[in-house]
């Protein structure tokens, strides 16, 4: 199938889940094919009267590097599978998911499009995509007006569909997807066969047929709408949380006191498929939200560092981590220990209050080889550093680290590190 539709052109997949079952298999797809992202969410069919699925189960699944939308969610008044109170409770733990982890939202709204629009309201702060829309012209333009972007389907080719040709003729191109819902709603030529990722160049071409646009040009428009909608390529979107070697990492601040030579950050903008680059400072009321969506059984430790360093937002930082341990959290701080070049010796204390443990870069054992290897902008870092290892020792378990890289005396580290007591562990 896959292979089908990259003949056809077709270079990426977004799958969604409609269950925590298939929203964990479309998340595992992804991590096995790079033309793969995937989607998880519970369908509002797919919701049980008792409500065992609570919404907040799939944010483990959010956790997952290619995961970039929340979806397929929304609401159903078609069926009556579901009574519509829980409908719409479930949409809206859905959509404060999307918002509190930055993931786009894509919503089903199967007769059910103005209450859709009624409960996202006119401030949602992540895109929203009107997955597979049929409906009124008046709730496609108001949606188009609040900046959320209109997928059209099969039925947009369907020879008596007139009237939807006419709605995507009418709204601004660059609020216009494409998209299938396979294996569902095959487009003519094809309808009753079962529909595949290859068959939305037929809706492609009639997009262009409605534009009256070269197929070239109508490809471009698309392609550019639909990295847009899901925060890829220039528009990526920053992971503020994501999950490595059974942690959980929180990726608070884009800013640091040093330029250290090896860091990571200035050769790539993330990590293990996570995109950790900042384009500015995180929204604490974000952090926030993240922190209330976790659970302590997803990870072993929440380690508070950032593409940078965390100390330096030390109030937000505080406060996260207390949120964090009063749920139950084992909490460690990444730090490259110069806080006190900004901090007072009792606002470092209390800063560490909350954390069980605290990581402390290292990486030299002498003035000048941090000076030339961690080029810090205090020149009084190392002192600072030495202050600092010993007044985290009296409020957590410390441990060091140290990179290996070109002009730091690992060996010299070493010895400094058992003067210390400290345990140290080498990377790279």
């Amino acid at each position: 199938m896959l292979a089908n539709a990259a003949e056809s052109g077709v270079i990426g997949f977004m799958v969604p889940g409609i269950s925590l079952e298939s929203s964990m298999k479309a998340a595992l797809l992804s991590e096995t094919r790079a033309s793969v992202f995937a989607a998880a969410g519970i369908h509002p069919n797919e919701f049980d009267p008792d409500f065992p699925d609570d919404p907040a189960d799939i944010s483990e699944i959010l956790l997952r590097p290619r995961v970039i939308a929340v979806g397929e969610t929304g609401l159903d008044f078609y069926r009556d599978r579901v009574p519509e109170k829980l409908q719409i409770e479930g949409f809206k733990k859905h959509t404060r998911l999307a918002e509190a982890f930055g993931l786009t939202l894509i919503a089903h709204s199967r007769n059910a499009e103005r209450e859709v629009l009624d409960v996202l309201g006119d401030d949602v702060a992540v895109p929203v995509i009107m997955h597979c829309f049929t409906g009124p012209d008046d709730i496609a333009q108001e949606a188009a007006d609040r900046g959320y972007y209109i997928g059209f389907a099969g039925p947009l080719t369907f020879g008596g569909n007139r009237r939807l040709r006419d709605l995507a003729g009418s709204l601004p191109h660059d609020r216009i997807l494409i998209e299938t819902d396979a294996p569902y709603l095959s487009p003519e030529p094809l309808r009753g066969r079962r529909n595949e990722p290859s068959n939305v160049r037929y809706i492609a071409d009639t997009i262009s047929e409605i534009w009256d646009t070269d197929p070239g040009v109508t490809a471009r428009i698309l392609m550019k709408n639909s990295m847009e909608a899901l925060q890829l390529g220039p528009t990526r979107r920053t992971d503020l949380v994501y999950k490595l070697y059974g942690n959980i990492y929180m990726n608070i601040t884009g800013r640091c006191s040093n330029r250290c030579r090896f860091c990571i950050k200035d050769r790539t903008d993330g990590i293990g498929g996570y995109h950790l680059a900042h384009h500015g400072e995180p929204l604490e009321g974000r952090l926030e939200s993240i922190i209330d969506s976790l659970s302590p059984r997803m990870g072993e430790e929440l380690v508070f560092c950032g593409y940078g360093e965390p100390t330096m937002r030390p109030v937000l930082l505080k406060k996260l981590a207390r949120s964090a341990s009063g749920r139950g959290f084992s909490v460690r701080l990444n730090t490259n220990g110069t806080c006190l070049s900004w901090l007072s010796p009792s606002e470092t204390v209390s800063l560490l209050e909350p954390f069980d443990t605290v990581s402390i870069s290292l990486n030299a054992s002498s003035r000048e080889e941090y000076n030339t290897v961690c080029r810090p902008a205090d020149g009084n870092a190392w002192d600072r550093l030495m202050e600092f290892l010993e007044l985290a020792g009296r409020a957590a378990s410390v441990r060091l680290t140290a990179v290996r890289y070109s002009g730091i005396e690992m060996e010299s580290v070493k010895k400094l590190a058992k003067k210390l007591n400290l345990p140290l562990r080498i990377r790279g």
